[in-house]
């Protein structure tokens, strides 16, 4: 750690909850969803607004329950409020229609490029969050998740 590197502040008791909470969505959202490893996750999108005064780049950040399964390399991803009390349609990614993954283990994301989908690709960030976050589910907490998803996605890579 740096010496402007803190910890994030997470209420260990509140991320318990949470992780019991993202399950129960998923598992309503997703057919057979006790078969999947899941995380909390994020990802976004940017958009170039134009105004009066200036043009702005807007980001949109959209929180997931990410879902993986070893028997047949299937993720989801599940969107979610930030209260995770309701879910939107799953996004189901096979792994034919996955072209590369990069997953950097220093900033928690992964990079998914797709063969062909209406879009080249889309990532994922899997990083813990504090309490009180504006945009973020409060108190996640996912070390030992994202230790398993590691060695998950160097078994996916190696099948690509």
């Amino acid at each position: 750690m740096g010496l402007f590197s803190r910890k994030p502040k997470i209420d260990m008791e509140e991320a318990r909850k949470n992780k019991e909470k993202m399950r129960q969505l998923f598992n309503q959202a997703v057919a057979d969803g006790n078969t999947y490893q899941i995380l909390y996750a994020t990802t976004g999108s940017t958009w170039k607004e134009s105004g009066i005064l200036s043009d702005t780049r807007v980001y949109q950040f959209i929180s997931l329950v990410f879902g993986y399964r070893e028997t047949d390399f299937k993720l989801v991803a599940v969107p979610v409020n930030i209260q995770l009390t309701e879910y939107s349609e799953p996004l189901e990614i096979q792994i034919s229609e996955v072209k590369a993954l990069k997953y950097r283990k220093k900033d928690q994301t992964v990079n998914v490029d797709f063969s062909e989908r209406g879009r080249n690709g889309m990532y994922f960030s899997f990083s813990d969050v504090e309490q009180n976050s504006k945009s973020f589910v409060d108190n996640v907490s996912q070390e030992e998740e994202r230790q398993k998803l590691d060695t998950f996605f160097e078994k996916y890579r190696a099948k690509l």
